[in-house]
């Protein structure tokens, strides 16, 4: 059996075309649990609906915790062998959960889906773990978010000596205030559990709805120095030299992010800036020209402004 966990939060305008995009699946053994992360507009009577009429259907209603912590509830509800997640805010095509489901084996413990976003032509059908965390540390293509994928269970709820709280599985604890990020270190810390490797499926088995979080979120130097901090806390210490050059490529796309939000004087000197330059020498990265063009324009404005041109030429 599979488990879908679907964490819903003022989902109301769209939660049912996301429930009744994963009940008519093609795939028929799940087991579907939504949860009511304190929602305070009609989600949650519509989770009550969908249960009354569909025995799959377990709802949690609970305070407002966050998208992480909700998952995490809805994973230590779940009886199935293999977990989804799906946004309440998105869809799955019809055949998504089936071709997931029809390459995972006893070998391996994570399943990727959407696998075109990794650029490999052809793409691998599996991959073996040490190459994959390479890729994950990078948060290429849609390593770095949790839906698309199957994961199994057992590997969802470990608890290691590293937590903030026992209360949560390791893949979820982290800070309520890290709302950008958090699923990247949700990978980070997966993939470091286990080392069988991961079965590829190129295809598309997920339909994103309008994004609601990153494309508004106000990068700071601060915010970027902590989850860096939680990012090398979830790679094994004796591996940071290892991947040392992955994370500095992640690492200046957050710089580059900063840079769009905060003005210039609030992060050149900032530890996280500092430490970026730092890192970069130790890999050999240096800024090519583009970078150190668009970080040594005085003001916001400039940058933003050379960030859409740059984007317009690019298409």
């Amino acid at each position: 059996m599979l488990s879908v966990v679907i964490p819903i939060y003022n989902s109301e305008s769209f939660l049912a075309a996301c429930i009744e995009s994963v009940l008519q699946q093609t795939y028929k053994d799940l087991e579907i649990i939504l949860v009511d992360d304190g929602s305070e507009d009609n989600s949650g009577k519509i989770c009550d609906e969908y249960a009354e009429r569909d025995q799959r259907i377990t709802v949690i209603h609970q305070t407002n915790h966050g998208r992480s912590e909700a998952r995490a509830c809805g994973v230590l509800k779940a009886t199935g062998e293999w977990v989804a997640f799906v946004d309440s805010d998105d869809c799955l095509p019809q055949d998504a959960l089936q071709s997931l489901y029809a390459v995972a084996d006893d070998d391996t413990d994570i399943v990727l889906g959407n696998g075109y976003s990794l650029g490999f032509r052809p793409c691998p059908k599996t991959m073996q773990m040490d190459e994959f965390r390479h890729l994950a540390v990078r948060g290429e293509g849609t390593i770095g978010v949790p839906w698309g994928s199957l994961y199994r269970r057992q590997l969802l709820t470990v608890r290691t000596s590293m937590q903030q709280t026992k209360s949560l599985p390791w893949v979820f604890d982290v800070p309520r205030h890290i709302i950008n990020g958090e699923d990247y270190l949700f990978w980070l810390r997966l993939v470091f559990l286990t080392e069988k490797p991961v079965h590829i499926v190129e295809k598309n088995v997920y339909s994103k709805g309008d994004e609601h979080t990153s494309s508004t979120f106000k990068w700071t130097a601060d915010y970027c120095y902590e989850l860096n901090e939680l990012r090398f806390q979830s790679i094994p210490a004796e591996q940071h030299r290892k991947y040392l050059s992955d994370t500095v490529a992640d690492r200046l796309a957050n710089m580059l992010s900063v840079a769009m939000w905060s003005r210039r004087k609030e992060w050149l000197h900032s530890k996280y800036y500092e430490e970026l330059l730092r890192d970069m020498q130790l890999v050999g990265r240096e800024l090519n020209s583009k970078e150190k063009l668009f970080l040594s324009l005085p003001s916001l404005q400039l940058r933003r402004l050379y960030s859409t041109i740059s984007r317009k030429i690019r298409k």
